[in-house]
């Protein structure tokens, strides 16, 4: 994995740690590799932070399409980068539906979360971009 900022770091190890853990038993033939697994699992993290920034943080679009160019550099055996790519904006969809609704029942608090994830995200996204 090349992408090693503070962004990644906690769903990397947990990603590692779990995927590690099931590697350790003889895969089927035609099963892809534990590295194949943890490049998967990291497009698809890497695209629900994407969906967050986008849908709940608003952030640039164009920054967003550089951060996915990184991503699917430094993820270079994703067995189907497009296919996990669009598994991860999915699984965001919980996590934006709950923002979006927070935005109408609890607006402070809203504003808190946001105030608190979004510029950090920002930063997180800089950094990976702009290696």
């Amino acid at each position: 994995m090349r992408i090693k900022r503070s962004l990644f770091l906690a769903p990397a190890i947990l990603a590692t740690w779990c995927l590690c853990a099931t590697a350790q038993t003889a895969m089927p033939p035609g099963h892809p590799s534990s590295k194949q697994l943890m490049a998967a699992e990291g497009v698809m993290t890497s695209a629900n932070i994407a969906r967050g920034a986008a849908d709940v943080c608003h952030i640039d679009a164009a920054k967003v399409a550089r951060f996915k160019d990184v991503v699917h550099t430094s993820y270079p055996d994703a067995p189907d980068f497009d296919g996990e790519w669009k598994l991860g904006l999915a699984q965001a969809q919980p996590t934006v539906d709950r923002f979006e609704k927070l935005k109408t029942s609890n607006p402070s608090e809203y504003q808190k979360q946001i105030g608190e994830a979004c510029p950090a995200l920002n930063r997180g996204i800089d950094e990976v971009t702009q290696q």
